[in-house]
């Protein structure tokens, strides 16, 4: 499916997912959010604008409602989106995807699931500890002490992986149990 396009007031053809990106980017950064990322899908004959806020202790759903009213009246009001559409607001989750460079740098050093455009010795997902140069490359070392770089034009998507048993497992990568007491009270 072809992204929406519109005329910019330039004259310039933009995408709506973009569109939106630079109006709601002001609105986030005065509430104290940080934008990470706008989506722009079709689930049957609804277009859904889906839009993904973070900050320091992660967001509320009182902060998701009241950033979905404002984005929403700047969007009207700018008549953003021809037609009708529905606007998700929400936190980016705990499989927060990775869309920048920075935030590449900034998550260095957790698993993550990481794929590419193009396939790379017969593959192209892979999965492990997320590695940053500093520069417009990412890497990931995966379980087996390799590392594989890519330049960050290659990365079709990359997502934060977390194991919600990790703390649990013993050193044999089993959970560990608990123990029940037996018997009845005493």
């Amino acid at each position: 499916m072809r992204p929406l396009r519109f005329l910019s007031y330039a004259g310039a053809k933009v995408e709506v997912r973009e569109e939106v990106r630079q109006l709601a980017t002001p609105l986030a950064e005065e509430d104290g959010f940080e934008l990470v990322d706008v989506e722009q899908t079709s689930v049957g004959r609804h277009r859904v604008i889906r839009v993904f806020l973070d900050k320091p202790g992660g967001v509320s759903l009182g902060d998701c409602s009241r950033f979905s009213r404002r984005l929403g009246d700047c969007l009207d009001m700018n008549q953003t989106i021809p037609g009708s559409y529905h606007l998700e607001v929400s936190s980016p989750g705990l499989d927060r995807p990775i869309r920048t460079i920075e935030h590449v740098q900034r998550y260095a050093g957790q698993r993550v699931t990481l794929a590419t455009h193009e396939p790379r010795d017969g593959r192209r997902r892979w999965e492990g500890l997320m590695l940053s140069a500093g520069d417009d490359r990412v890497g990931v070392r995966t379980d087996e002490e390799e590392e594989h770089w890519f330049e960050w034009a290659e990365v079709k998507s990359a997502r934060l992986v977390v194991d919600p048993w990790e703390g649990l497992r013993n050193t044999t990568g089993r959970t560990a149990a608990k123990k029940k007491p037996r018997g009845g009270a005493r």
